[in-house]
């Protein structure tokens, strides 16, 4: 089949309804429409509208007597940028029909969708109209007859039917012409009594095809009303005609054998491709003529940098029925080099014998088989077009200048793509510091929202602004004002990973996202070290010193906001306090009092009945062998989804759990979770894996706590030295009563205890000497620095040694590149955690993994038998 059509235009979609928004996103984004943008609401519509978008139509709901919506339409006609923007309204089923009177709709409302959607509805009526827009003109008056097709006066055979029942509903003359049916006769039969090789498992599929891709090319044997049948190219679309969905399909003739036809089809095929336009669909226009043409079994267009070494990308495929899963690559083919080293390919016949080693053709036995470079004016390979055909096809002279033109036309199309790909880039990156400008951040920072949203992360946006950078502009020039940006970009990037994002926004202002955050005291840390980094006089070109200081502001994902226009603008907001403290420092953004104790009334609601819903998840992030990097253990980390929030981070809500005590029944949850998962999985996999979990301080509090533990390890069956119970270092021994006693019983039950996040809080040699545990696990805050910051290397050094000396494992937290393992395996560091191994997984994906590990050492295992 084709691939799927890329589709010209730009949609924002309007609707409370979550159920309507997720249908219309998720078919018009498979779509590949230049961008679908949503919004839950009118006023955010408003908001989003306010940024100067491009956008091609709007489909939005009108709810009751929909007054709002009204005013929406009439405000976007009175907005010179938005007057001529289409709307697609979206109605109630049972109030839908009485707005298909035109002269009713309100301003701007060129069509109309039933609520609850249907995708393959929507698909055909967004096209419709973007279609129409863009042919008729948006000065043309809305008339019931804008979507009409040419019946009558079309040269080809046309006939519509319904899309549920596939019954005709209509034929025009030229079908009873050339096929000796009256329209009364057809009318009312199935589309598929034309068809005299009707099979019923072909047209699922050509249904399916044409539901998800909007149109469907095939041949049919169509029936004559003299009981003969003939061969015709048949075109099925979706379309809309007076207000509701048809299925339009078009009978064409074949190309025909003889040289005048031949002739006047080639030239008609050329003419067609330079009508064709620009971008995706031009592209997808193009080879659908060829297919027409050439009637091929296989046909590719592939895009390629031999120069960059980069893959090789299908942009256009198209089978005419679908591949054996044992059928060999089509882009591992030996001839493919051939076509991108420049080299032309045409056999007509016996393809398969003459191209010797491509299994794909010999495979297939096709006898045609064409290979034409794609070339840019100077003569650089950009692609390639691959056509292959099981019957023998005469190369003449006709044939191959024929293709040469066609494959000019694509190889310019691509060169196009490639000058617009190299200008896009440039718009995205700032041009004096090369970092992401505004356009790129924005991206991002939504990108990285919705990630969040699905894992539950926790991320910090950071606004820093330059003191005074006016006043060195205004005295020493703009020269040395652009010297100092550069040497602010190389300032931040250097205080920060590789993972997360540093931009510069505007003028003297950079904006930063910190990925993958723990606790908020990391960002707090990152944020007091640029303060001092930013304090280091800069030596200019001249030789001469400058002093710079920074006001930063911090908002934290999701506990302050969770869109980005309201994170960047808290963000926003706690830099001016940070200006207002006297410049040269950080502040992070503070809610407003009544805004916030609301939220956490909610959120406390949501919360007490999240463990009754079942709305808790434990998932677990692999700890490996610092020797052998094979899993060792895994530590449980809960995470909240919620229905209608989605992932909640566990930064947001633990505390919460923790002052209102729900914490105690949560954490017995996630233990008796933990312990079941790890024993299953031993059971399974027949592994000894350590699975650790984490205590509050609320839980250390329990009298009891001993004999919870063990409940859990009873009723599970999990031995107790496979648990190790973490215990954060900020706790206080002298706040907990009996607090050692307490670990030691669970010590004494075979529990192993795990002094967590090591280093942050304020413990003494004598405290840790005391303390009864069997490993440090050392502070991400730490670990992540390493290679950056000297004196953070020499913490984790230290602490390495002093847990040795007392005799304890050491585990190091957020390890994330290869030079964090190198520098803690040469340390002595017995365990590592990190996203260089593997991000938390629900507990289906961990199991996964194990089973994955288990098929690894089988074949290493099978394949030292072998030798």
């Amino acid at each position: 089949m084709a691939a799927a059509q890329a589709n010209p235009g730009s949609v924002l979609i309007v609707t409370t309804q979550r159920d309507d928004r997720r249908v219309l996103f998720d078919t018009l984004d498979a779509q590949n429409f230049e961008a679908v943008y949503t919004a839950k609401d009118l006023p955010q519509a408003l908001a989003f509208l306010k940024q100067d978008p491009q956008i091609d139509v709007v489909v939005m709901e009108f709810v009751g007597e929909a007054r709002e919506a009204v005013a929406f339409c009439t405000q976007l006609k009175g907005d010179a940028r938005l007057a001529k923007v289409p709307v697609i309204g979206i109605a109630a089923a049972d109030s839908a029909q009485r707005h298909w009177d035109w002269s009713r709709a309100p301003a701007g409302v060129v069509d109309w969708l039933r609520s609850p959607v249907d995708a393959s509805e929507v698909l055909a009526r967004v096209r419709n109209v973007l279609a129409a827009h863009a042919v008729i003109g948006t000065d043309s008056a809305v008339g019931g007859d804008r979507y009409q097709f040419a019946f009558e006066d079309s040269l080809d055979e046309i006939v519509l039917s319904d899309p549920k029942t596939g019954a005709v509903i209509d034929a025009n003359a030229t079908f009873e012409q050339r096929s000796g049916f009256s329209r009364a006769q057809v009318i009312g039969q199935p589309l598929d009594a034309l068809d005299a090789g009707h099979d019923r498992g072909q047209r699922a599929a050509l249904l399916a095809t044409l539901a998800r891709e909007g149109s469907v090319q095939y041949r049919c044997n169509r029936r004559r009303g003299d009981g003969g049948s003939r061969t015709l190219e048949a075109h099925m679309r979706l379309a809309v005609q007076d207000g509701r969905l048809v299925h339009v399909t078009v009978f064409r003739e074949p190309a025909s054998g003889n040289d005048g036809t031949r002739y006047q089809a080639a030239l008609g095929l050329i003419a067609a491709a330079a009508e064709c336009g620009g971008g995706d669909e031009g592209m997808n226009q193009v080879v659908k003529l060829l297919c027409g043409w050439l009637d091929p079994d296989f046909l590719m267009l592939v895009s390629a940098r031999p120069e960059e070494n980069a893959d090789i990308q299908p942009m256009h495929t198209y089978y005419r029925s679908s591949l054996p899963a044992e059928a060999p690559d089509p882009l591992k083919q030996p001839v493919l080099k051939r076509l991108l080293d420049g080299e032309s390919v045409f056999h007509g016949e016996r393809a398969w014998q003459a191209l010797e080693q491509n299994p794909f053709v010999e495979f297939f036995r096709y006898e045609t088989f064409i290979g034409l470079p794609l070339r840019d004016e100077r003569r650089s390979t950009l692609g390639t077009l691959i056509i292959a055909r099981r019957d023998a096809l005469a190369t003449d002279t006709l044939l191959v200048d024929t293709l040469r033109t066609i494959a000019a036309r694509l190889a310019l199309e691509l060169e196009l793509r490639r000058a617009r790909e190299q200008g896009r880039a440039k718009g995205l990156q700032d041009a004096l510091t090369t970092l992401p400008n505004r356009l790129l951040f924005n991206d991002r920072l939504e990108t990285t929202i919705k990630e969040a949203h699905r894992t539950g992360e926790m991320f910090a946006v950071l606004f820093v602004d330059l003191d005074r950078f006016k006043s060195i502009n205004d005295s020493l020039g703009h020269g040395i004002g652009d010297e100092v940006l550069i040497a602010v970009a190389k300032r931040l990037r250097g205080s920060v990973r590789a993972s997360d994002t540093v931009a510069r926004y505007a003028g003297d202002e950079f904006t930063m996202i910190l990925r993958h955050i723990v606790q908020r005291d990391d960002v707090m840390r990152i944020a007091e070290k640029i303060v001092r980094v930013m304090e280091v006089p800069l030596t200019l070109a001249d030789g001469s010193e400058l002093h710079i200081t920074a006001s930063i502001g911090v908002s934290f994902y999701p506990d302050d906001a969770a869109n980005a226009e309201r994170l960047l603008k808290h963000a926003d907001v706690a830099m001016y306090s940070a200006k207002g403290m006297g410049r040269n420092n950080f502040q992070t953004y503070v809610a407003v009092p009544e805004e916030s104790h609301q939220q956490r009334l909610a959120l406390e609601s949501k919360l007490r009945v999240a463990e009754k819903n079942a709305e808790f998840r434990v998932y677990y992030q692999p700890q490996v062998s610092t020797q052998t990097e094979d899993i060792s253990g895994m530590e449980a980390l809960i995470r909240w989804e919620h229905p209608e929030l989605g992932m909640i981070s566990p930064g947001f809500f633990i505390p919460l759990a923790e002052e209102n005590g729900l914490i105690v029944s949560i954490g017995e949850w996630v233990l008796r979770t933990a312990c079941a998962d790890a024993r299953r999985w031993q059971d399974r996999f027949l592994l000894n894996l350590r699975v650790s979990v984490n205590l509050s301080a609320l839980q250390l509090r329990q009298h009891n706590l001993v004999e919870v533990v063990a409940r859990a390890l009873r009723d599970t069956g999990l031995e107790p030295n496979l648990l190790d119970l973490e215990v954060t270092e900020s706790i206080n021994v002298k706040n907990i009563p009996n607090l050692l006693d307490t670990l030691q019983g669970l010590r004494d039950l075979g529990c192993h205890i795990a002094i967590d996040d090591f280093g942050t809080g304020q413990s003494s040699l004598d405290y840790i000497k005391r303390f009864p545990a069997d490993r440090i696990k050392i502070d991400q805050t730490f670990v992540r620095n390493i290679g950056v910051d000297p004196d953070d290397e020499a913490i984790v050094r230290a602490t390495i040694g002093m847990a040795h000396n007392l005799g304890r494992a050491v585990v190091a937290e957020g390890v994330e590149i290869e030079q964090h393992l190198d520098f803690l395996r040469g340390e002595g560091c017995e365990e590592l955690q990190g996203y260089l191994f593997c991000r938390p997984l629900p507990a289906a994906s961990f199991e996964n993994l194990l089973g994955e590990r288990e098929r690894v050492f089988q074949n290493a295992q099978a394949g030292e038998t072998a030798a």
